[in-house]
């Protein structure tokens, strides 16, 4: 285990009170922040939600898979970067590829485990302009 996780940026202890939690209340926040991203980012291509319907079910899937969400980062991290040199600043378009590059992110961390749900969690959050209501939400599932 780490000693300082990036959600802690944002939400001061989440990390903990995330890694103290029972597996199943781990995975159902790992699946809701997911899909509060995919949401948030505007995703649509079906990989995302096949690999969602795999977190839910607690499935690690394939290498290939792992892969191809990679290449997806990547490809929208690349774009995010394109377009903010190309008009010299972060526009709304911009910001958009960034957002869809996180929420990838976010899935490819989420089928792994332990501190990779820690990133994940991270990488779903920062997909929101808004961080502290998502934060709440997840809190709160950690406790019901």
């Amino acid at each position: 285990m780490r000693e300082s996780y990036r959600i802690d940026s944002v939400a001061q202890g989440f990390a903990d009170e995330f890694l103290r939690a029972s597996l199943t209340r781990q995975r159902a926040t790992l699946a809701a922040a997911c899909e509060a991203g995919l949401i948030n980012a505007g995703v649509v291509e079906p990989v995302a939600h096949n690999v969602l319907e795999l977190i839910r079910s607690g499935s690690s899937g394939t290498d290939a898979l792992r892969k191809e969400l990679g290449g997806m980062v990547a490809q929208y991290d690349e774009e995010y970067f394109s377009r903010s040199d190309e008009v010299g600043r972060v526009d709304a378009e911009a910001m958009e590829k960034f957002t869809k590059a996180r929420a990838f992110s976010a899935l490819s961390y989420a089928l792994g485990e332990g501190d990779d749900w820690v990133e994940a969690l991270y990488e779903a959050v920062s997909t929101m302009d808004e961080q502290k209501p998502m934060i709440e939400r997840l809190r709160a599932m950690l406790l019901t």
